[in-house]
């Protein structure tokens, strides 16, 4: 037995930029949100996402042998720890407009959420302790351990990641960061050269290093981590910052 676990902000995104829900969400308006439906009608667009990625998750389970449990469906909260670290956190990112506002007002009502926390960080604990999770997020699927179904209208995929591979992930993402997130690299350095920095040694002494060798202190380091890290927050322990 599974439960799944859906990351809701994507659904966001998926109703406020398709052009009808019938085109099966893969025609997207050129324009960004359209912003001229109701939102009775995104809340219905909404939860018609959510009971087919249900049936995707049944089909899932006769796949690879398992029983899909309750479904859990994970927000956002309007504020969250990282702004505090680094306060030009997603500084970069359009503001939402007022359908959007109010969208995810009513999501919020309607499924779960964490004080001060993203809709990651929640995602990922339930993931990595056994839940099939959705989503179209790159450093969901690429970085935390477990099974996923990748939802992007690109792929539509099971994806079964690696303690190994999202440790890896998780150590170039604290020394190349996240331009959409408006996290900062060290100067000169992306995903690919992160890898191979990494390659021989990925141990932490050996970040640490290469922070300093490009004039970081330690801090710097540790506010990156706590950045890009999805493993921070447990529901017995609450949210504990890492110690690197």
């Amino acid at each position: 037995m599974r439960n799944l676990t859906i990351d809701g902000d994507h659904i966001l995104f998926m109703v406020l930029m398709s052009k009808t829900y019938k085109d099966g969400l893969e025609s997207l308006d050129e324009e960004g949100f359209i912003g001229n439906e109701t939102i009775g009608q995104y809340q219905t667009h909404f939860k018609a996402i959510i009971k087919d990625y249900q049936l995707t998750a049944e089909v899932i389970g006769l796949m690879y042998g398992f029983k899909i449990g309750k479904t859990r469906v994970v927000m956002s909260d309007k504020t969250n720890f990282r702004y505090k670290l680094y306060p030009e956190y997603k500084a970069k990112r359009p503001s939402s407009d007022e359908t959007m506002a109010r969208l995810k007002k009513w999501a919020r009502k309607t499924y779960e959420f964490e004080k001060d926390l993203e809709a990651d960080d929640v995602v990922s604990y339930y993931v990595r302790n056994g839940d099939l999770g959705i989503t179209t997020d790159k450093d969901l699927l690429k970085g935390v351990e477990g099974i996923w179904y990748d939802a992007h209208y690109q792929h539509k995929r099971v994806v079964w990641t690696t303690k190994a591979e999202a440790d890896l992930f998780y150590k170039c993402q604290v020394l190349a960061g996240d331009g959409v997130d408006g996290i900062p690299s060290i100067r000169g350095v992306g995903i690919a050269t992160a890898k191979k920095l990494l390659k021989d040694d990925d141990s932490w002494k050996n970040i640490k290093a290469i922070f300093k060798k490009h004039g970081y202190d330690k801090d710097y380091m540790l506010t990156m981590a706590r950045l890009v890290n999805m493993h921070q927050w447990s529901p017995q322990k609450g949210l504990q910052l890492v110690k690197h």
